[in-house]
């Protein structure tokens, strides 16, 4: 990297998508002063958006922290005696003017021009210049939408072309890609030969949460919507994003709590140093394990679920947990952990912002919130090659937001908590007492439970989401809507294993002693009704 190569302030790099459904590529410069004419990022997988995303409100929060929504320098800081309502001010100004001051955009940028460049002699993006430690890769493992470890290389394709094509890269595609190495990187080992500590080297800082972001209306929207720039009911420090700091070129470095969202979204989970061939071509890259930062606890994470995690032994304090993604598991059934009625303090922090949005009466019942989880799953137990990619939505009333412990919340986690009981209680009754009744014994229960409890999540699925999507807590009758879903459930339900009883080829009145007990198919649809009676008592 002798010469400056490729700037990302002025070079077309980021694809985005118009309204019109044209697909172009911009530059950073670009994509911050347009965004309000951009519906959204459109990379090549919703996890390397969800990366560039990450990075695109680093730099909009500390624009937001230094100029006012006239491009003029003013920074909001306790030194300045700044408190909420200066924050608040300042959101709904920028908010109102409907796209980011292009003057503060360019100003800020133009000052750090020198980081912001794919190729550098000494300041690359997202690299260290001359990493003489750590592994080396091939250009195959910087791609996350291809199975591909280093050692073995499974080759398994996804929206990639094939052949020797699919691994020549320019410049701008190296670009996201590198953005999406450092957020999702897959586990390496410690370098012994390398300085600096041998601390654990996980999968990139993104790899390790249950993202959530709330969709808008335009990419201006959706920074705004999660940009977060309140610390619960406290200001953040001075910004710190990583290009603002020196490059840290040892591996291993523990860093401390964040007290500032952009080097939070900006840590460097890896040390990176692209490799090129003679004629410039982007061979492969060798990464070294990067910045140690540990999940456990940190509140200040604004964009992930939470679950709760024992101590190891009696009395030890209880750990909270960034809860990952399940790829089997419809993002509706996470509604209880985004709306924690037990836990409101480990809520989202972007659903904590909307509450205060929903308070100050930009957003209104009547608004709809979209929120959007994203993650990946990795291809291998010890998590050294990429997997399946999580995205999907949940759409709702942003009534809602107007009280958190409100009774609406609590009854639709009751809904919820009903269709998992259909399928852990019901259906997996029904499928034992099938099984011992058709074959006497062994492991065909643990098939039949898995593709009944799959169907039934299957055939309710859109019917929640639409069903959720239409409720208006201000309006509406709770009482009345739980019981619309409860016959919706439940009709759902009996069809799933009436359907499954109508495939078998066996006398229906066919009977057999199981303990004590003369099994018949009729007798054994008729307990599975009986159950699920028990957990939906609307009126019949």
């Amino acid at each position: 990297m002798n010469e400056k190569e490729f700037d990302l302030l002025e070079e077309p790099w980021i694809k985005v998508i118009k309204p019109s459904l044209e697909l172009r590529e911009v530059s950073l410069t670009d994509v911050l002063i347009h965004a309000h004419e951009y519906t959204d990022l459109s990379g090549e997988t919703p996890a390397q958006d969800a990366a560039l995303f990450r990075m695109l409100l680093a730099v909009v929060l500390t624009i937001f922290y230094r100029y006012d929504e006239n491009g003029k320098e003013e920074e909001i800081s306790e030194e300045n005696d700044s408190d909420n309502e200066d924050v608040l001010e300042r959101w709904r100004a920028y908010w109102e003017m409907g796209r980011f001051p292009e003057q503060a955009v360019s100003r800020y940028l133009d000052t750090y021009h020198e980081r912001f460049w794919l190729f550098h002699p000494e300041t690359p993006f997202g690299q260290v210049n001359d990493l003489q430690y750590g592994t080396d890769y091939t250009i195959g493992c910087l791609l996350g939408n291809v199975k591909e470890s280093n050692n073995v290389a499974t080759r398994h394709h996804f929206s990639m072309g094939d052949g020797e094509g699919a691994y020549q890269l320019d410049h701008a595609q190296t670009a996201r890609w590198l953005i999406h190495l450092n957020a999702y990187a897959v586990n390496i080992k410690a370098d012994k030969n390398a300085p600096g500590t041998k601390l654990p080297v996980s999968v990139g800082r993104l790899g390790q949460l249950g993202l959530v972001m709330v969709d808008g209306e335009d990419l201006f929207q959706m920074l705004m919507l999660n940009l977060c720039p309140l610390n619960g009911e406290e200001l953040w420090k001075a910004p710190k994003p990583v290009w603002e700091k020196e490059v840290r070129i040892y591996q291993g470095y523990e860093t401390p709590r964040a007290d500032n969202l952009p080097e939070l979204y900006t840590i460097q989970s890896r040390r990176i140093m692209l490799k090129r061939d003679a004629q410039g071509g982007i061979t492969g890259f060798r990464a070294l394990g990067g910045d140690f930062y540990p999940v456990e606890n940190d509140f200040s994470e604004p964009m992930t679920l939470w679950y709760e995690k024992p101590g190891k032994k009696k009395g030890d304090p209880t750990v909270y947990l960034p809860k990952k993604h399940d790829p089997a598991v419809h993002v509706w059934r996470e509604f209880p952990t985004l709306f924690n009625m037990e836990e409101q303090a480990r809520i989202p922090g972007v659903l904590k912002w909307l509450k205060i949005l929903y308070e100050e009466k930009i957003l209104t019942s009547a608004s709809m919130v979209t929120f959007r989880m994203i993650g990946i799953v990795y291809g291998d137990k010890m998590n050294y090659t990429y997997g399946d990619c999580v995205n999907d939505t949940l759409r709702m009333s942003a009534g809602f937001l107007d009280d958190l412990g409100s009774e609406w919340v609590a009854s639709i986690t009751d809904q919820i908590d009903k269709c998992q009981s259909v399928a852990a209680g019901a259906l997996r009754h029904f499928s034992n007492r099938i099984v011992k009744l058709l074959y006497g014994s062994g492991t065909a229960k643990n098939n039949i439970r898995s593709s009944l409890t799959g169907q039934y999540f299957f055939s309710i699925d859109h019917a929640f989401r639409e069903w959720l999507a239409g409720i208006d807590p201000k309006k509406d009758s709770r009482e009345e809507r739980m019981i619309q879903w409860e016959k919706r459930s439940y009709a759902s339900a009996r069809k799933t294993v009436e359907d499954y009883v109508a495939t078998l080829n066996k006398d229906l009145y066919m009977g057999r002693m199981v303990d004590k007990e003369r099994l018949t198919v009729p007798k054994i649809l008729q307990g599975y009704k009986k159950d699920l009676r028990r957990i939906y008592h609307f009126p019949r």
